[in-house]
């Protein structure tokens, strides 16, 4: 139930050009194309957002239904992210209930806001489907290190957050596994009482942080037992190659990103 409804953090194998991208490009492209989607205040943005970020979910093959995983998941801050924004007293009223207004200025600006994280998540999907998490570990040192940040700390920024990013769906599966075992032992979820609620969250928040703690242990002794001393005398096994289609793919993100500020 957890495991399948996470896609963030998730690489997914396929021949495609989004695969084949430079990872490199990718990741700067794509993570100044979510900064922009950010800057969205028009539907005309919207529209240009919208097809430019369904031309990429096409290209990478990976299939619309695993991207609809990574707005399930998170729809809860999305929903949250709208109501807030929607209680916008400014504007002309067109629903009023008590002391509740709903105004057409707040909800344009609801449903913009919406827009933006839908964009953010969406681009954030792209780049870890189609990127292995040793690949995006490199890429994201490599271009810390043209932003001359220095290489050892650069090398164990991009490891740590590369790890956090690939830990999502394991620790999912972890918390399904643990429910699945509560469940067996008699647990009860389905209460409509907070208390019982509130116990059946702890009996399945405490094992996962006991989990979570012990995956790290075992990490650290797996990485000792492999001699690793930081960036130090290491070298890659695959390196990149900036290629003419890695240009293209960063000028169509120039040219988006100019479209939306100068239109």
């Amino acid at each position: 139930m957890f495991a399948e409804n996470i896609a963030i953090g998730r690489y997914i194998e396929k021949k495609s050009i989004m695969h084949s991208l430079d990872p490199r490009a990718k990741l700067i492209g794509l993570f100044f194309l979510a900064g922009f989607a950010f800057t969205i205040n028009s539907f005309y943005d919207v529209a240009l957002m919208s097809f430019y970020t369904l031309v990429l979910m096409i290209l990478s093959r990976v299939g619309l239904r695993m991207y609809g995983k990574s707005i399930k998941s998170m729809w809860m801050l999305i929903l949250f992210a709208f109501v807030v924004q929607l209680f916008n007293y400014e504007g002309n009223v067109i629903y009023q209930l008590w002391f509740i207004k709903i105004t057409d200025t707040g909800l344009s600006n609801a449903a913009i806001i919406t827009f933006r994280l839908f964009f953010a998540i969406m681009l954030s999907s792209v780049l870890t489907l189609t990127t292995s998490p040793t690949l995006l570990a490199n890429a994201m040192e490599d271009v810390l290190i043209w932003f001359r940040v220095k290489r050892s700390f650069a090398h164990e920024l991009s490891m740590v957050m590369t790890i956090a990013i690939r830990f999502i769906p394991v620790m999912a599966s972890e918390a399904e596994r643990i429910f699945k075992a509560q469940m067996s032992r008699g647990a009860n979820f389905d209460s409509r009482k907070i208390s019982g609620r509130l116990k059946g969250l702890v009996a399945i928040i405490v094992p996962l942080l006991v989990s979570a703690l012990r995956r790290a242990d075992d990490l650290s002794v797996a990485m000792e037992a492999r001699c690793y001393n930081g960036w130090e005398g290491r070298t890659r096994y695959k390196e990149f190659n900036w290629r003419f289609r890695d240009t293209i793919f960063f000028i169509s993100f120039i040219f988006l990103g100019i479209s939306m500020i100068l239109i």
